[in-house]
C-alpha cells in the first residue's frame, strides 16, 4: 500500500511539473520579442510629403520605435536608407531620443515623381513616401509650337507655350499673358495645364509679312513669328 501510495504521489508532482512548464513556455509565446528588442517603425511625422524638385530640403522625417507591448524604446539605432526614386539623407544612422523617435532630412532629386525612403530597426521597418514636383520658383517659358510657322491672310495659326523648370519638369499653373504685333488674338490670356502647356490661336492679317506675338509668365517671355501670305 505505501508503494502504491508513493506511485500516486510521484504522479501527480510529474502531472504538476508538466503543466507548470506548459504554462512556462506559454508565457514565452505571448512575448516573443523582448521589451528592450524593436518590434516596430512607425512614421511619427513627416510622411507623405510634397517637395519642389532640385535638392530641396523636407521637413524632417520622424520615425517612432516601439517594443512587442507598444513602449516606445530609446538608445535604438535606426537606419535611413532612399528606397526608390532617387535623392538623398542627411543622416544614415540616428539614435532614437527618450521618446522613441529618430529623424532625418530628405533632399530631393531632379526628377518630378514619387520616391521612397526606408526607416529600419532591426528587423522591422517603416516606409516613408515622398511625392516630388517642378521648382515652381526657377523655371521658364518655351515656344513649344507654332514657332515660325505662315498662313493666309484671314487664317488661324495655333501657337503653343509651354512651361518648365530648371530641370525640364512641366510646371501647371503658370499664368501666361499674350499679344501681338498684328492680327487677332484669339484670348490675351491662358494658363498651364497639367503637361506644362498652354495654346492660343492668331489669325494672321490683313497685312502681309512677319508677325510677332509675344507670350509672357512670371519666368520670362518669348516670342513666336509667324509670316502672313497674301491670299493668291
Amino acid at each position: 500500500m505505501s508503494s502504491m501510495k508513493t506511485l500516486h504521489v510521484a504522479r501527480a508532482a510529474f502531472s504538476l511539473g508538466v503543466l507548470t512548464l506548459g504554462a512556462t513556455l506559454g508565457a514565452c509565446g505571448d512575448n516573443k520579442v523582448g521589451p528592450n528588442v524593436a518590434a516596430s517603425v512607425a512614421a511619427s511625422s513627416g510622411d507623405n510629403q510634397t517637395i519642389l524638385a532640385g535638392n530641396h530640403a523636407s521637413a524632417p522625417l520622424v520615425a517612432v520605435v516601439r517594443n512587442s507591448s507598444g513602449s516606445a524604446l530609446p538608445n535604438v539605432e535606426v537606419r535611413w536608407s532612399v528606397g526608390s526614386g532617387g535623392g538623398s539623407i542627411q543622416t544614415v544612422v540616428d539614435t532614437t531620443n527618450a521618446n522613441g523617435e529618430a529623424s532625418t532630412i530628405y533632399y530631393s532629386p531632379a526628377p518630378s515623381g514619387t520616391t521612397k525612403v526606408n526607416a529600419t530597426a532591426g528587423g522591422a521597418s517603416h516606409q516613408f513616401t515622398m511625392t516630388i514636383v517642378a521648382d515652381t520658383v526657377v523655371g521658364m517659358l518655351l515656344a513649344y509650337g507654332g514657332d515660325n510657322a505662315a498662313a493666309l491672310v484671314g487664317n488661324p495659326l495655333t501657337l503653343t507655350a509651354k512651361a518648365i523648370d530648371r530641370f525640364g519638369n512641366v510646371i501647371k499653373g503658370v499664368d501666361v499673358a499674350w499679344s501681338a504685333s498684328s492680327g487677332q488674338l484669339k484670348a490675351t490670356t491662358g494658363t498651364t495645364d497639367s503637361t506644362g502647356k498652354t495654346s492660343n490661336v492668331i489669325t494672321v492679317g490683313p497685312d502681309t509679312g512677319k508677325i510677332s506675338i509675344v507670350a509672357t509668365s512670371k519666368f520670362n517671355a518669348v516670342t513666336f513669328t509667324v509670316n502672313s501670305i497674301a491670299t493668291p
